[in-house]
């Protein structure tokens, strides 16, 4: 027996899938089930013609829930036609904001073991490099940190680390301030993971992987009907992994998530999982910049080339995420979702940081930065939602209403590994064309630096209504208001205790207009807002206390359509961004360190298509456009100048055809245009950029019954680029690899 997300023709309930019903039946399907409907019809007419009564079903017999015939092809469509949160309850398609989502047949038929991978599919998108002991998981959506804006099945996902894909049933991208959405932050965007969930139907799904890295993994995903009231399934993966082109750097992951359902009754269901996953890895914080580009660019030196101490440095992770959520259906399009979730993220970090370039002219010796953190996230939270359709005079409404309380902590303490008896300083020194890995740490000493800890309670109270005046018309309403309340207390190298609180209040609200000119289409324009407060990411620096949020808006003007029955989505929008009140340093010596006298915009727009472009040709592409600037600074020198991490133009392509039955073919396309890493402050400071690049993959995967081979190759030309970069350093992503799956499906 096959999964329900694979197979060929099949029967696909509409119970227990967040989409309901997707797409119409293609004409073959139309036509068998209208055949089979006349024969039913007509066998019932002979019955009550013959005077018979009418056949009931068997008391102790299951009634099966209501289906839909559908095709592989359908099945398996790239285009999602609607979001999987509660709280954003009408398609996509009518939605008026940029959306776009990266399936889970997408994930699978890249081998896209983390979220960051599956992300490359999405333009507008970069990830920052690790800074300050952070690492894991730092999207950039259109030019602004998004690390705090990752949500997992519509709750916050805090912690630094990360993600992997094994428990991912899609990735689901918002473009453009998204408050009302998601609460604090949320500038350029938010990303929330959907998660695998218990399905009514039972299946069992192995894979195994090996690379040329080398690496290897594995999954196992198994979904098992108890009864007809109960369903469980676990997820499972390990994986022992090198990073191609990469010495000494490793990504060793393992997860583990079971999750099970209850139907309490007809329209109660009670869903709980858990989620852990460990992480023990060498990080790897890439190359410095000599004379504006990194130095494999600049100097030549070798991509390979790791500047860190192997058997000392070292990133684990311990990730614990447990949800129990509880739905009930009133009735009339009514329905309650109360989701409570405890998770904590445990990281010890030892990284090294190339800094230090000497001689200055002509390097040739780099400096070893090294230190340590541990850091524990922990987050309690509670979600209510209420959505609901209804009808007031001729106005069709669907709205939906919640409650957000979160208790979040953190603690973290640093000490950095110095070399206290050198003539060159604090850090170790490395050849820069062919460091040591393993060097003398003997000179090394620990030395405590800093510690800090956070406490933060939220109260957020949401509410949204999309109205339709006419078929062709709607209007949509929403609003959010936010208590962040934030006790921060931090000790440093001096043993000075220094503690900070605040409490920000902040309003946001986004209003918006749909057209539809032809049924699934639409035209619509938006305006939003946002609101970053200075305690967002954690932490509260001094000085920053007393300030009011940064705030955001975004305009957004577009169209969306879903075609061929609903197999192809297409869409398009322009945008403005503009945050409005940025925090900047203060030029006045008797006031506070910073004010919120900045302003900086990023303006563009984006095309995307996703689904089936005939029966057998799949397609996801998608373009974007950024037009970034800092339009006020307190240092005129920064005025004019582009955002860092905001490249002019992105391109992302996938594409696979069926050839012939069974056996399919495609590839995929990544472009990224020169990005700047930072913003110099004098003309005595470099402007640092990560060139332009084209990156091209392959794929192939033939079944032979329930086993499936896959074949990836990617890099296929091998192109020296940089998959995560900040100012200090930019990391090389791996060289061309290839990776061979198998897997079985019964």
């Amino acid at each position: 027996m096959t999964s329900p997300k694979h197979g060929k023709a099949g029967i696909r309930s509409t119970k227990g899938h967040p989409g309901g019903v997707r797409g119409a039946l293609r004409p073959w399907s139309q036509a068998a089930v209208g055949l089979a409907s006349a024969l039913a019809a007509s066998g019932a007419v002979a019955q009550e013609t013959a005077g018979a009564e009418p056949r009931k079903p068997a008391e102790d017999h299951y009634v099966l829930p209501t289906v839909q015939v559908v095709g592989e092809s359908e099945a398996e469509s790239y285009n999602t036609q609607e979001s999987s949160l509660t709280r954003l309850p009408k398609p996509l398609v009518d939605t008026p904001q940029t959306v776009t989502v990266v399936p889970e047949k997408l994930i699978e038929e890249q081998n896209a073991t983390t979220v960051r991978d599956a992300l490359r599919n999405v333009s507008g998108i970069t990830i920052s490099a690790g800074e300050g002991g952070r690492q894991g998981d730092n999207f950039i959506l259109r030019g602004f940190s998004a690390q705090t804006d990752v949500s997992r099945d519509g709750v916050r996902d805090l912690g630094w680390y990360t993600r992997d894909t094994f428990n991912i049933g899609g990735v689901e991208v918002f473009f453009g301030p998204s408050s009302v959405l998601f609460g604090r932050g949320s500038t350029g965007g938010a990303i929330n993971l959907a998660t695998k969930k218990p399905v009514k139907r039972s299946f069992q799904e192995l894979s195994l992987t090996g690379g040329t890295a080398p690496w290897g993994r594995v999954e196992v995903d198994v979904n098992q009907v108890i009864t007809d009231s109960i369903q469980v399934r676990v997820n499972g993966t390990g994986q022992l992994s090198k990073v191609a082109g990469r010495d000494l750097a490793e990504q060793n992951r393992a997860g583990f998530a079971p999750s099970i359902r209850f139907e309490l009754s007809k329209n109660t269901t009670l869903d709980v999982d858990y989620l852990y996953q460990r992480e023990d890895s060498f990080p790897d914080y890439g190359h410095p910049y000599f004379n504006g580009y990194p130095v494999s660019v600049t100097l030549g030196v070798p991509r390979s080339a790791i500047y860190g101490v192997q058997g000392s440095d070292t990133e684990r992770v311990n990730a614990h995420i447990g949800t129990a959520r509880f739905q009930h259906r009133f009735g009339n399009g009514l329905t309650l979702t109360d989701t409570l979730r405890y998770g904590g993220v445990d990281r010890f970090s030892r990284p090294t940081s190339p800094r230090g370039l000497a001689p200055t002219d002509a390097p040739t010796t780099i400096g070893r930065e090294r230190y340590q953190t541990d850091t524990d996230n922990t987050n309690l939270i509670n979600q209510v939602d209420v959505r609901g359709e209804f009808q007031t005079a001729f106005l069709k409404h669907t709205a939906n209403a919640g409650l957000e309380l979160a208790w979040e902590t953190r603690d973290q303490l640093r000490f950095n590994l110095t070399a206290t008896d050198l003539t060159t300083g604090p850090n170790l020194p490395a050849d820069l064309f062919d460091p040591v890995p393993s060097p003398d740490l003997s000179p090394v000493n620990k030395v405590f630096s800093t510690s800090n800890q956070t406490d933060q309670r939220t109260v957020g109270v949401y509410a949204s209504d999309q109205i339709e005046l006419t078929r062709f018309l709607e209007v949509l309403g929403s609003v959010r208001f936010d208590s962040f309340k934030t006790k921060y207390s931090s000790v440093n190298n001096a043993n000075v205790t220094t503690r900070l609180e605040n409490t920000d209040t902040f309003f946001n609200w986004r209003a918006g207009l749909v057209f539809h000119p032809l049924e699934k289409t639409s035209l619509y324009a938006m305006y939003g807002t946002s609101a970053n407060p200075s305690a967002e990411a954690g932490t509260l620096p001094t000085g920053t206390e007393s300030l009011e949020p940064e705030k955001n808006n975004i305009f957004e003007v577009g169209a969306k359509a879903d075609l061929l029955d609903e197999r192809l989505g297409l869409s398009a929008a322009f945008f403005r961004l503009d945050k409005t009140n940025a925090r900047v340093p203060n030029t006045d010596p008797n006031g506070p360190p910073q004010i919120l006298a900045g302003q900086q915009r990023v303006e563009g727009f984006n095309f995307g298509a996703g689904g089936l472009i005939l029966e057998r040709w799949r397609l996801i592409a998608n373009y974007t456009f950024m037009d970034s600037e800092i339009r006020e600074h307190t240092n005129e020198y920064l005025k004019g100048q582009q955002l860092p991490n905001t490249p002019k133009h992105s391109i992302s392509l996938w594409t696979t055809v069926e050839v012939i039955d069974k056996l399919t073919l495609g590839g995929g396309a990544v472009y990224q245009d020169v990005t700047v890493v930072n913003n110099p402050t004098s003309a005595a400071q470099a402007l640092n950029k990560v060139p332009n690049f084209w990156r091209f993959d392959a794929f192939a995967s033939y079944a032979v019954g329930p086993v499936q081979l896959q074949l990836n190759v990617n890099n296929l030309t091998n192109e020296l680029y940089y998959a995560q970069y900040y100012s200090g350093q930019a990391v090389p992503a791996e060289t061309r690899s290839a990776s061979l799956t198998g897997r079985v499906r019964f």
